[in-house]
């Protein structure tokens, strides 16, 4: 029978080695569902990611200077930068522009992905949105106000429903088609859910500030506030 030291030098060992692409889970975590992933490469973005949004062919950021801005989706690289009318707060592709959640409002912007200039603006009733993502047809927008979720349809800017979510905060937000997904910065969590909110799991984010998500194609991008943009593939 293994002693606990030699368990703690083995756990130490599979640590060791997988720690360059890989979080394992602790046999010893109190927290059962804490689950593993892959991190297949970490982007120096040279920014400091506040919500994410991936487009096809660049990874959108707004960054907490208040920017707008297009990156290299495989090196973090900066493309271009996007002039729009408000400070926005979150962002969303929606397939043909972009969504931004105003700062410190319940306002929501469409502005063209090449020029920024607003197309449509939608009015919410109350709310103080942060992350942003677009799905099945449908804004999925943090709340910071309520600590929840919204849907709102993007024609009428009407609030279908709230969704509960698990953590103290929303720093970040994406929809992959099945589940939502919810970082949480004060608990180094990310949050998967299912419709209702009810946790599907839990992971350890991959550094200690993370903040802003997104998904396409298989792959989700994870900010951290040191500058960098992890990308990974969860099981």
């Amino acid at each position: 029978m293994r002693t606990a030291p030699a368990l703690l030098a083995a756990f130490s060992l599979l640590l060791l080695a997988g720690c360059n692409d890989r979080l394992f889970d602790n046999p010893l975590d109190p927290d059962a569902e804490l689950r593993a992933y892959e991190i297949l490469s970490t982007l120096q973005a040279g920014i400091v990611p506040v919500d994410l949004t991936f487009s096809g062919d660049a990874l959108w950021a707004v960054d907490a200077l208040g920017r707008v801005v297009a990156l290299n989706h495989n090196s973090g690289a900066l493309l271009r930068e996007l002039p729009v009318a408000a400070t926005p707060a979150g962002i969303a592709y929606d397939g043909d522009e972009l969504w931004l959640s105003v700062r410190d409002a319940p306002q929501l912007l469409l502005v063209n992905v090449i020029n920024g200039a607003t197309i449509r603006a939608l009015h919410l009733p109350r709310g103080a949105l942060g992350p942003l993502d677009y799905a099945a047809g449908r804004l999925y927008a943090g709340d910071r106000q309520t600590n929840s979720i919204l849907v709102i349809d993007p024609e009428t800017g009407a609030v279908e429903r709230s969704i509960p979510q698990p953590g103290f905060a929303i720093d970040g937000l994406c929809h992959d088609g099945a589940s939502l997904w919810v970082v949480d910065a004060t608990q180094m969590k990310l949050f998967r859910l299912d419709e209702s909110g009810a946790v599907v799991n839990r992971y350890q984010a991959p550094a200690r500030n993370p903040s802003g998500m997104a998904f396409a194609g298989g792959i989700y991008w994870c900010g951290d506030r040191s500058g960098l943009i992890f990308k990974l593939r969860f099981p």
